[in-house]
């Protein structure tokens, strides 16, 4: 059996891995070098804790408001286009709490296993940073702490070995270097882990060469229907054809199922961050400052932030204004960290997360053809679920009868 992945993400190279381990061919295809789009650009996270739907109750309200802030951790670039209106409004509909409630059980259950997976890749000789210091959650406002606790605790239901529990503001100093007073308290959550994303494909890539997966780097794919009624990969002038065929391009899947007059509801979701220095002031162990929605995750060589959420197109540039909204957000939460008094200032860099309306990520069967398999939408969770997809998206395509499919993550579940 011969299977082509179009994708060379966290996502496409977790599939190409676990479909090689169940012993198929596999070719992996992208226009840009393994893992160098947003899943080299994010916060690292590997967090049980927060896989959780991004449309929530009160989300759109906020994001209203914020929406004449040019530096607002959340944004919605407004457009006349039928498709994003209307994927707007589904994403509005999603916004319930019973909707949230059941998205975040089906996330928990498809996060149960991720960090058992992430310790058989690494005894398979997937060779990646990765760090299991506890994740400190900051909060300015003691409403939204108790939000968040509510979450936790419907998590710990879910997740075996997960555990959590709350720092009263007075406290948070012992616990944060530098922290500012006056902070309404913490979450602390043990079990939830830290990686550099750059090593992980990095060390996915070299596993998947190891194990005999051919890549095709630097020639877009594209998906067409040939003159007997199949469906082959064009690249260039080549022609690939497979039993299966698994897509998993993030934001540009649209893009590839085009070919064969398929789609799914998807969008981007533009986030911002900057690689800082290693400081001696600086944060020991992973933090989230809450309000801002900022992630900081120190690495072995740098400190990266992360965070910003902008709805709109397919567009790679950057805002400067938009990207120091992340460093103007810190001194809210810490006194004197970080120092960025050199210049030039720090570079930012962007990546695109896949949206869904309602938060879940698609992993099934494409609605036009049977043998092609999608793997997208999972916005900030990409490198988080990226083993317990691969390894769905491997079962579906062997047929094994242990898949854990989830009617909810179908491709057809959208209406189009």
């Amino acid at each position: 059996m011969k299977t082509i992945v179009i994708g060379a993400g966290a996502i496409g190279l977790s599939s190409a891995y676990y479909l090689r381990k169940a012993g198929t061919e596999v070719v992996v295809v992208d226009e840009s070098e393994p893992g160098s789009k947003a899943s080299a650009h994010n916060a690292g996270w590997v967090v049980p804790s927060m896989s959780v739907p991004v449309p929530a109750p009160g989300m759109m309200p906020q994001a209203l408001k914020w929406m004449t802030r040019r530096d607002s951790p959340l944004y919605v670039t407004p457009s006349l286009n039928p498709r994003f209106l209307g994927f707007m409004a589904e994403m509005l509909r999603n916004c319930t709490t019973g909707r949230f409630e059941a998205g975040l059980k089906v996330l928990a259950h498809l996060s149960r296993d991720t960090l058992q997976l992430f310790d058989d890749m690494a005894a398979d000789g997937v060779v990646f940073e990765s760090h299991s210091d506890p994740l400190t959650m900051l909060y300015t406002n003691a409403e939204n702490l108790q939000k968040h606790a509510v979450e936790l605790k419907a998590m710990e239901a879910h997740i075996p070995g997960f555990k959590w529990r709350t720092i009263p503001g007075n406290d948070l100093a012992k616990e944060v270097p530098h922290v500012r007073d006056g902070l309404a308290g913490g979450l602390q959550t043990f079990g939830d882990r830290s990686l550099d994303p750059a090593s992980l494909t990095r060390g996915l890539t070299a596993a998947c060469k190891r194990g005999g997966v051919e890549f095709r780097i630097g020639t877009a794919a594209k998906l067409r229907t040939a003159v007997d009624g199949s469906v082959e990969v064009a690249i260039g002038d080549e022609v690939l054809r497979a039993d299966k065929i698994v897509v998993a391009a993030g934001v540009w899947t649209n893009k590839i199922l085009a070919g064969i007059g398929d789609r799914v509801s998807l969008m981007s979701g533009k986030g911002y961050g900057y690689d800082l220095p290693l400081d001696a002031d600086g944060p020991r162990y992973p933090l989230y400052l809450a309000e801002a929605k900022v992630a900081i995750t120190p690495l072995s060589t740098k400190v990266r932030i992360a965070g910003t959420m902008g709805f709109g197109g397919i567009n790679e540039g950057i805002s400067r204004v938009r990207a120091e909204g992340l460093l103007t957000s810190l001194p809210k939460y810490f006194n004197t960290w970080p120092a960025i008094t050199t210049k030039p200032r720090p570079q930012p860099w962007t990546g695109l997360r896949p949206m869904t309306p309602d938060g879940l990520p698609i992993i099934g069967t494409s609605r036009k053809r049977s043998n092609i398999l999608i793997a997208t939408g999972h916005a900030m969770l990409g490198v988080s679920l990226a083993p317990p997809t691969g390894k769905l998206i491997a079962e579906m395509a062997t047929g094994d009868p242990a898949s854990r499919h989830l009617s909810s993550l179908s491709a057809t579940r959208f209406m189009l």
